[in-house]
């Protein structure tokens, strides 16, 4: 990985010759707080790294909000998800809260459903053969909801996933 710059002033570079895991392995072991963000073809995904710790992801794509997740692991039906935004719509309350509000996930699932949302989010740039990241250090927002995954573990599963899963290991990692 040859990143353009490091320590406080972030780093910027590309997926094509870097390794997701050796940068995200950089970040942790060097105790990094701020957001990794990654973008390819109209994509955009965020790690949010606290101390070393990842503690959030996000994602510009559908399939990656919490209620398509849920919906796909089983854990909410697509009518749950539907009524939830129609609520969410009336009320700006975050999705989250709304499925707790209304019974249909208990609180400890859904936290449980925003580490497997994290999960994906992450697996999925491990897939990635091509694309941009920036690291900026710094605080997080406020509104990051910090859930702490252990990274080596959760990079060790990843890795795993990715040589299990047909066709072998993907890119980017």
């Amino acid at each position: 990985m040859q990143p353009n710059s490091k320590n406080g002033q972030g780093l910027t570079g590309t997926l094509k010759g870097s390794s997701l895991t050796d940068l995200l392995q950089n970040l942790i072991t060097s105790n990094a707080t701020g957001t990794l963000t990654l973008q390819t073809d109209g994509q955009e995904k965020s790690i949010y790294l606290k101390d070393g710790n990842i503690i959030f992801a996000s994602s510009n794509q559908s399939a990656d909000r919490l209620g398509n997740i849920l919906v796909r692991f089983g854990k909410l039906s697509q009518e749950q998800v539907d009524a939830a935004l129609k609520f969410k719509g009336a009320t700006h309350q975050q999705f989250g809260a709304i499925v707790v509000e209304l019974g249909f996930l208990p609180a400890k699932e859904l936290f449980e459903g925003l580490k497997l949302q994290v999960r994906e989010i992450i697996y999925s740039l491990f897939r990635w053969e091509k694309g941009a990241f920036q690291f900026t250090p710094g605080q997080l927002s406020p509104q990051t909801i910090p859930l702490v995954l252990d990274p080596i573990e959760l990079i060790s599963e990843i890795i795993n996933r990715l040589q299990t899963e047909p066709g072998g290991e993907s890119g980017g990692g």
